[in-house]
C-alpha cells in the first residue's frame, strides 16, 4: 500500500495504545509448519484466554498475527489444510460473547489483527522466538486421529489378531 515497514509498525504500536487495558491481547506466530498445518497456537491461545480469570473483565480478545494468510483463513470459511483448526477457531469465536463475565462487562468479540513481522514489535518478536523453540522441541503424540489412519490401524490390528488366532486353533493337517 506504499508504506514502509517502519510506518506500518508505528501504526500498529499506536493501535496497541488504544486497546482497553482490561482486554486480553495474544500474540501468536502465524508461520505455517513444514507439513502445511497452521493456526494451532492461535486456537490454543484463544481457548486458554476464554477460561482465563481475567476474561470476565475483558470486552474483547485481540489476536495479533504476522501472517496475513493465516489471518485471512481465521476470518473466513476454510477449504485448505488445517481446515479443522480454522473451523474450531470460528466456533470458538462464537463462544467468547457467552463466556462467564461480570454484569458490567460487555460481551465483546474476538478480534484478529495483522502485525508486521520482524519490525521490532517486542510482543511479536517474543511470539516468533517461542514458536522457534516449540518447533525445535519434540512434538507431543497426536491427540486426534484422522479417519484414514484409524481405519488403517484397525485393519492392521484385525489382520494381526486373525493370524494370531489362526495359529492357535489351526489343525495340524487337513
Amino acid at each position: 500500500m506504499g508504506r514502509t515497514k517502519e510506518q506500518v509498525a508505528a501504526d500498529f504500536t499506536a493501535f496497541q495504545c488504544i486497546i482497553p487495558s482490561l482486554d486480553i491481547v495474544i500474540f501468536s506466530d502465524g508461520s505455517r509448519l513444514i507439513d502445511g498445518r497452521a493456526g494451532e497456537a492461535t486456537l490454543a491461545g484463544a481457548q486458554a484466554a476464554i477460561t482465563y480469570p481475567t476474561a470476565q473483565f475483558a470486552t474483547n480478545l485481540w489476536i495479533c498475527l504476522d501472517n496475513l494468510e493465516v489471518v485471512t483463513r481465521l476470518l473466513s470459511p476454510s477449504i485448505g489444510s488445517s481446515q479443522e483448526v480454522f473451523e474450531s477457531f470460528r466456533t470458538l469465536t462464537a463462544t467468547w460473547p457467552l463466556r462467564e463475565r461480570l454484569p458490567h462487562t460487555k460481551s465483546g468479540s474476538i478480534q484478529i489483527r495483522w502485525v508486521p513481522g520482524h519490525a521490532k514489535i517486542p510482543e511479536n518478536e517474543a511470539a516468533d522466538l517461542a514458536a522457534k523453540e516449540g518447533a525445535a522441541s519434540t512434538p507431543p503424540a497426536p491427540h486426534k486421529s484422522l479417519y484414514a489412519s484409524l481405519k488403517r490401524h484397525a485393519k492392521t490390528q484385525s489382520l494381526s489378531a486373525a493370524q494370531s488366532q489362526w495359529e492357535k486353533v489351526a489343525p495340524q493337517s487337513y
